[in-house]
């Protein structure tokens, strides 16, 4: 049998299958969309019954009594109709506005309508148009989709399967629960929880465990949250963190200060012991080991440095004292809590040291803003000395600035040299206190990083208690400039040897002070005569209250993978303002002059692209060189010698009369 034979075979038997269904009534005529149809049609009718499921039940389950259901019959359905050809008619007895198909409404009703309301369901007539079902559409409005086939099904006989099958009431548990299990996609029964499990031993990003001496276990948790403090932050492995947040203490009193945990930096080492290694659990469920507490998994906090912040802003090294209430100071109060753990990768934790910043502080410096943080260090980077980068080379975005000093380095082989300290400055903007005071110390300063502008405001109070009036502009001035820049700043600005720098690369060596930009600064003029002036209301000075950090940096490298070089750093103060010295109230009376007064400073920060566009490289246009084969002009000039000044000068001049004789024909 040829291909073409097998081909006519099948085709033959096709028209055979279609012609049987057909003289069966299992389909409808098939026409062409040109054509007429067929008019013999069949209708056939299916009846369709829902069968409940058996269950058999477990024979370990003990007998339930379950009282009997009362089953009555329900109201008979009609199948293979549309049961919904009035759907507005909601209302039993009352016509239904806009509802046209009401029987409840009359014609004068039907007349008063504005408009009738569409059914959701769109009857299509043309038998030869598939509708697209949409199960879940809260639209009144169907999707129709018509088929541009050769052949349609001009009449459907089967009906029936246009119709839901009516389905039987429900009156079992088992059945209901044979439902539900089959089609519900969700529910809210709550699952059982596995047991825990624990690991062999910490991955990065994992919470580090600790377990306290009532034999309870928990994390290690550093406090969090914007504005308030959030204490179920758990400590990651090998992830470095810091946060700053606020306690919301309303009053300061001796009991507040000496019985509040936070305050309180015993609270942060004592009583509790750092996890090692999570296998710690393992071996407890095991029954290796019966103390939880105590063991060989388990270690001890180190008191690793306390530092303290005294009445200038400074922060020097003091000795571990229990919060003390003096007046209205509290002293050895917990401004922040780092925990430095030392870690050994898989093997788990090796050292975990605690460093505490300790302070005084009272009711105006409420509420209590501390700092939380966490850092790792590996066993084989201890006795190293690591330097952060923010960026290798170039900065990266959210990292800080890094800056520092220029000090004349003597101690070095080469002879004398000069370095960059990093630990005696840093860039940071100004921030505010609760109460909006300025926080001029260097341990309450916002860091300055890369590619993040910022600005803040805040209140200096000052009064006339310790200058004279003639005194008080200068002194203004000066107060200003050291919230600007910091206290600690003083000496920098101060004198002229030291000079301040910033990186222009993230891992720029503080042993190349070439690689580090100076930072420039437009100060404020000192203070004259003509800016201090005695009025009725008080000494008006004219001073600058405001000062703009501007960072310039450009991109370098490949396009592809720009770095970012910081190429300048500026200090802009805002132009002078008139400040008064204004008192107010029942406490200004003769000879108060502690009286505060309130003023408002604004510090920014703004970085400023200064990239360069990539400039390519154009060549010079080539020169065209316009050459013919030797034998280009034959016959004209002979193929087989080489033509001559004489050969050219003739062809010259036969083309030149023979242009002539056509211009004067």
């Amino acid at each position: 049998m040829t291909l073409v034979d097998g081909t006519c075979l099948v085709y033959l038997r096709i028209g055979l299958l279609i012609v049987n269904h057909y003289l069966r009534g299992e389909i409808g005529l098939i026409n062409f969309r040109s054509g007429a149809a067929g008019s013999a049609e069949t209708t056939t009718t299916e009846a369709t019954t829902t069968t409940e499921p058996t269950t058999t039940q477990a024979p370990t389950e003990p007998p339930t009594t379950t009282p009997p259901i009362l089953t009555f019959d329900p109201s008979s359905v009609a199948a293979n109709i549309d049961l919904g050809r009035c759907w507005c008619d909601v209302t039993g007895n009352a016509c239904d506005i806009n509802c046209c198909c009401d029987t409840d409404c009359d014609q004068a009703d039907i007349t008063s309508f504005d408009r009738c309301k569409e059914s959701p369901i769109s009857v299509d007539s043309q038998y030869c148009v598939q509708e697209e079902v949409i199960l879940t559409d809260n639209s009144v409005y169907t999707s129709q989709k018509t088929q541009d086939g050769l052949f349609c099904i001009y009449k459907d006989n089967n009906q029936a399967r246009n119709y839901y099958s009516i389905p039987d009431m429900i009156n079992s548990l088992d059945t209901f629960n044979f439902y539900r299990d089959r089609y519900a996609s969700f529910t809210y029964s709550p699952t059982v929880s596995a047991d825990t499990t624990y690991a062999q031993f910490y991955k990065v990003g994992d919470p580090v465990f600790v377990v306290y001496e009532d034999l309870t276990s928990g994390y290690l948790t550093i406090p969090q949250g914007e504005p308030n403090c959030q204490s179920n932050n758990p400590v990651s492995y090998l992830v470095d963190q810091s946060f700053k947040c606020m306690r919301q203490m309303r009053t300061l009193d001796a009991d507040s200060c000496e019985n509040t945990p936070y305050l309180n930096a015993s609270s942060y080492l004592t009583s509790v012991r750092i996890v090692k290694t999570p296998y710690l659990f393992t071996w407890i469920i095991n029954g290796t080991e019966r103390s939880l507490y105590n063991n060989s998994y388990t270690m001890e906090f180190e008191m690793e440095r306390v530092e303290c912040v005294d009445g200038n802003g400074l922060v020097v090294d003091c000795s571990f004292n229990a919060p003390s209430f003096n007046a209205s100071h509290c002293n050895n109060a917990v401004l922040g809590v780092e925990y430095h753990i030392t870690h050994d990768g898989s093997n788990g934790i090796t050292r975990a040291g605690v460093r505490l910043l300790l302070g005084s502080i009272q009711a105006s410096d409420l509420p209590l803003t501390q700092t939380y943080g966490s850092s790792f260090t590996s066993v084989n980077e201890v006795n190293k000395t690591i330097t952060e980068r923010s960026g290798n080379p170039g900065y990266i975005v959210g990292k800080p600035v890094r800056a520092g000093v220029l000090v004349e380095n003597s101690t070095l082989a080469l002879g004398d040299r000069y370095a960059i300290v990093e630990d005696m400055y840093n860039l940071t903007i100004i921030r505010g206190s609760a109460t909006g005071t300025c926080l001029t110390d260097s341990a309450n300063r916002e860091q300055i990083n890369f590619g993040i502008n910022m600005v803040s405001g805040c209140l200096i109070r000052f009064n006339l208690f310790n200058v004279s009036a003639d005194q008080y502009c200068s002194a203004m001035q000066d107060t200003v400039i050291d919230a600007m820049e910091g206290v600690v700043d003083t000496l920098t600005r101060d004198d002229p040897t030291i000079q301040r720098r910033v990186a222009t690369y993230g891992n720029s060596n503080p042993l190349v002070p070439g690689d580090w930009v100076q930072i420039l600064r437009n100060a404020p003029t000192q203070t004259t005569a003509q800016d201090t002036t005695v009025t009725q209301e008080g000494p008006k000075c004219t001073i600058s209250m405001g000062m703009h950090t501007e960072i310039l940096y450009a991109n370098t490298g490949a396009l592809a993978n720009p770095q970012p070089k910081i190429i300048g750093v500026s200090f802009k103060y805002e132009p002078k303002q008139d400040i008064i010295y204004t008192c107010a109230g029942t406490r200004c009376t003769a000879g108060n002059t502690d009286v505060d007064q309130s003023y408002e400073v604004r510090h920014s920060v703004t970085f400023i692209d200064a990239s360069q566009p990539a400039t390519g490289y154009v060549g010079e246009p080539p020169v065209f060189l316009a050459k013919v084969p030797y034998d280009f002009f034959y016959p004209f000039i002979s193929s087989s010698t080489r033509t001559g000044p004489s050969s050219y000068l003739y062809l010259v001049t036969c083309i030149f009369i023979f242009l002539c004789s056509n211009v004067l024909s």
